[in-house]
């Protein structure tokens, strides 16, 4: 059935009626009815979709959900929920990926990657490897097993360079020591005090006479370590063994320069273990091999060799003095072995503080015998240090390291072990009246705070090895 409207009044009530009704249905059923004029009678149901004059009225038909209704709002907190989950699941997304680039890094390319990147590759993550005994011809092993003095010679010469440093002169070397490769790739371990103030530069010399110019990866003056590199491959490094295995009384070899005479040999025997011997200026006491094989300048930096060619200590200290002979230290490489790991990761060892003195330790019996306060007795106070800013001066005795009581460099050790440079620590000390009088009744005790050090002076930039 056809509906037919007449133009006039009862046109613009319809369509009032009509916008009234699209902006504000009352209800979901009311929404279905169209008043087109109160005038009008209501028509049947017809299948025909009702039109107006002009095309203008279609059929309404539009349901607005019902904002009460339970489906309403859960509908739309499903969506917010999975637009969060979206967002967690990208933001772990992207954190595992970050941790799977930097585990594949630090594989390829070490723990010092990104320090790397600053320094130009010259720090590498790297671990001293202990390796199985060389294998040499029958002639040069002993019925033991253990080489010879010319077995251990012939399987470790190689791994043996001399260092020449130039530190007044750019042409005439001011010092000279020893090394050892440890790395086919040139990294090259020796003692800090070898390379200290090579204001002009680094030489290398191989045993093929090959000579090389290095630099400066790191140094631990505070443990007489430094590591040096030299742009060369396909060397052959050192092989190193277990200090802690050592005993009284094995034999020995050591490979250096002494006198500037390259690949000289020496044999002795191991005359002491664990022997404490501090770096000059150091606070820090090394662990090392006493022996009486000949130790001269030029050996120090070089291996101290077990008798299957196997690197246990690097030569370091003489006691000179004219009334001693054939005493000669070696730091122990297990004591080494995590200063040269850092140094050559980090190019320092922050950890270790510096304290600024030499010191005699004298030990309870001692003060007690000699009537003097126990403590460490002051020889020499570095000027560079924080410490020489304080009232504390030559001749003095410290007697307590952070509230710890100190007469012997174990204890030195241990009070400092919770220190790194930098911290604050507080020092009580003990002047006496006079230096023939050191006993407690004539003298006074006092307190001073200084920052500890950490010792950067022989760490030279590559620009000024040049």
């Amino acid at each position: 059935m056809d509906i037919y409207i007449e133009k006039g009044d009862e046109m613009e009530d319809t369509e009032r009626d009509i916008q009234t009704q699209e902006e504000i249905p009352d209800n979901a059923e009311e929404s279905k009815k169209t008043d087109i004029s109160d005038n009008t009678d209501k028509p049947e149901k017809s299948d025909s979709k009702p039109e107006l004059n002009g095309g203008r009225l279609a059929y309404i038909n539009f349901i607005p959900p019902d904002p009460d209704s339970a489906d309403f709002w859960q509908s739309d907190t499903l969506s917010k929920g999975s637009a969060a989950k979206k967002i967690i699941f990208v933001i772990l997304l992207i954190a595992i990926l970050l941790l799977l680039f930097s585990y594949m890094t630090i594989l390829r390319h070490g723990k010092g990657w990104l320090g790397n990147l600053i320094s130009g590759n010259k720090n590498i993550e790297f671990t001293l490897p202990i390796a199985d005994t060389p294998q040499l011809d029958d002639k040069y092993i002993n019925a033991d097993g253990s080489y010879t003095a010319s077995g251990v010679a012939k399987a470790a010469l190689p791994s043996v360079v001399q260092i020449k440093v130039y530190g007044a002169s750019p042409v005439m070397p001011s010092g000279q020591g020893s090394g050892i490769i440890i790395s086919e790739d040139g990294y090259i371990v020796t003692n800090a005090h070898v390379v200290a103030n090579a204001k002009y530069g680094i030489s290398v010399q191989l045993y093929d006479k090959t000579e090389y110019s290095a630099e400066l990866v790191g140094s631990a003056p505070q443990s007489d370590i430094a590591v040096i590199k030299i742009h060369a491959e396909n060397l052959q490094p050192a092989q190193f063994a277990d200090s802690d295995l050592c005993e009284l009384g094995d034999e020995v070899v050591t490979i250096g320069s002494p006198a500037g005479y390259e690949n000289s040999v020496t044999k002795g025997i191991i005359s002491g273990l664990d022997r404490k011997i501090r770096a000059e200026n150091s606070t820090s006491a090394m662990q090392c091999i006493q022996i009486d094989a000949a130790i001269n300048p030029g050996n120090s930096g070089g291996p101290l060799f077990n008798m299957f060619g196997q690197v246990i200590g690097i030569t370091s200290s003489k006691l000179v003095s004219s009334d001693y002979d054939n005493i000669g230290f070696a730091i122990t490489i297990n004591a080494a072995k995590p200063i040269i790991e850092t140094l050559m990761a980090d190019g320092i060892v922050p950890e270790r503080p510096r304290v600024g003195i030499t010191y005699y330790a004298v030990d309870e019996q001692t003060a007690e015998r000699i009537g003097a306060v126990a403590g460490l007795y002051v020889v020499t106070i570095d000027p560079e240090c924080n410490i020489a800013k304080t009232d504390i001066r030559e001749g003095d005795i410290i007697t307590e390291l952070g509230g710890v009581r100190v007469s012997s460099e174990e204890q030195v050790s241990d009070a400092l072990s919770e220190y790194t440079a930098g911290d604050e620590i507080t020092v009580k000390f003990f002047r006496p009246a006079s230096q023939d009088d050191l006993s407690e009744a004539n003298g006074v005790y006092y307190d001073a705070e200084f920052k500890l050090n950490y010792d950067k002076t022989s760490l030279i930039p590559a620009d000024e090895q040049k």
